[in-house]
């Protein structure tokens, strides 16, 4: 049943296509409403009618009772609109009809509900900064829109989706050799409902799913792939612990939410990849100054682990930028990053700090392994670099801060600062060294 009363217009405010509860109240067949205009149908006056859909009222805009008649039962309508691609809105009535019976207003206002829902969704859902913040609005709009036990919502590359927010009722009991969360819904690209553990086998055979369902307390499941542009996202699924049979609008609502997920996700990871680029080195491909900065404030160590700051600085680059140019001097920067990239490891930081200037930060043992480490990227500086005559030596001053030694119990900013302070101590002694930071 489709007991709301709802029309599909152009810009226009022209009919392109109607439900069956507009049909009734309307007293004529979709054929004939199909390219009448919307305020005809209502009996309304055209200014008032694009006056109430300009208005973008989520709570519904009320027109004056109408001339037309319904059952003899005249009656006011409040009308809710939604803006969709290609110029269309949908528009839902609430005709207020005495005449429709209990079910069908009950009906009717589910759908109303479920519309103001979808329409308070999408402006809180534009209104996100990050994946996460998404999936914790997404997981509780669609726990409440289905009025669910509880939803999990899963992002994340092809084939490796975890869970960002929610909960997953079947978690605790789902089999190693199944196949990835969220990964099956994708799959199948569509909206799946599913009433009974007995239905599960046969809507995803072959993994026991009737049975994981049993042993995690789970009698029904709606689950919906977020997928935009044909590009795969993840997928978000309610959960209930009582048997659940969905209605017809229940897939539509799961695919709208699950669309205004996708166009945000595309939005968000857009936003990141363009921060990212701004916070990479132009000339060395390395993270710049901000992003190393950023990266530092949220380095987790182990107990046994220290965190060593590095400090690097080039002796002679001056010379060789002066006497052979900038290409070239760009060139030996783009030659060091490499260098440093090859001597540190895949979980250490490394940055270009600023002119000549390079910054790792460096998960270590002890102050003797940093050590180590620093004097391996110093030697591996100090190897001849291609087009560079002799006499523009190009070698490394490494200042060391290290939170096992004297600036223990510093923050990632006092390491930075420490570190270059060593550095220029470095420097001070002839340079081609690495000093570790002394409070004296």
């Amino acid at each position: 049943m489709q007991p709301f009363p709802r029309a599909l217009i152009d810009r226009s405010r022209v009919i392109v296509d109607a439900n069956i509860a507009l049909e009734v109240w309307a007293s004529r067949p979709t054929g004939t409403l199909v390219g009448m205009p919307l305020a005809g149908v209502l009996g309304v006056d055209d200014d008032e009618l694009a006056a109430a859909l300009a208005t973008g009222n989520p709570g519904g805009v009320r027109l004056a009772s109408t001339t037309h008649s319904y059952q003899e039962t005249r009656s006011s309508i409040v009308i809710r609109a939604v803006r969709i691609s290609g110029g269309h809105t949908i528009v839902a009535f609430d005709p207020e009809l005495a005449a429709v019976g209990d079910q069908t207003r009950a009906l009717g206002l589910r759908e109303s509900e479920r519309l103001q829902l979808l329409l308070s969704a999408s402006v809180a859902f534009a209104n996100t900064r990050s994946e996460e913040e998404l999936g914790e609005l997404l997981s509780e709009t669609a726990r409440r829109a289905f009025n669910a036990n509880a939803c999990s919502v899963h992002t994340g590359e092809e084939g490796t989706y975890a869970l960002v927010a929610g909960e997953n009722m079947l978690a605790a009991v789902w089999p190693d050799d199944a196949p990835p969360r969220a990964g099956t819904t994708v799959q199948l690209g569509r909206v799946i409902t599913i009433e009974t553990p007995d239905e599960a086998d046969t809507v995803v055979p072959g993994i026991g799913l009737g049975d994981i369902f049993r042993r995690a307390g789970v009698f029904s499941v709606i689950g919906a792939p977020i997928i935009e542009d044909g590009t795969p996202f993840g997928a978000f699924a309610c959960y209930f612990d009582q048997p659940r049979t969905f209605d017809d609008q229940a897939v539509p609502l799961a695919e709208a939410l699950a669309q205004l997920a996708g166009q945000v996700l595309v939005r968000l990871r857009l936003e990141a990849r363009l921060r990212r680029a701004a916070m990479l080195d132009e000339v060395t491909g390395l993270p710049n100054r901000r992003l190393f900065d950023e990266n530092l404030q949220q380095t987790q160590r182990a107990p046994a682990e220290q965190i060593a700051v590095l400090f690097v600085d080039l002796d002679g680059f001056k010379a060789v930028n002066d006497t052979l140019g900038h290409s070239t001097g760009d060139a030996v920067l783009k030659e060091v990053a490499e260098r440093l990239t090859h001597v540190f490891r895949q979980e250490d930081s490394i940055a270009r700090y600023g002119g000549d200037e390079f910054i790792a930060a460096l998960h270590v043992a002890d102050t003797a392994d940093a050590v180590e480490l620093a004097d391996r990227a110093r030697v591996a500086i100090a190897q001849p670099f291609r087009g560079i005559p002799a006499g523009l030596d190009i070698t490394a001053s490494v200042g060391i801060a290290i939170t096992d030694g004297d600036a223990a119990g510093a923050s990632i900013d006092q390491l930075i600062r420490l570190a270059d302070q060593a550095m220029y101590a470095a420097k001070r002694g002839g340079g081609d060294r690495a000093i570790v930071f002394d409070a004296r």
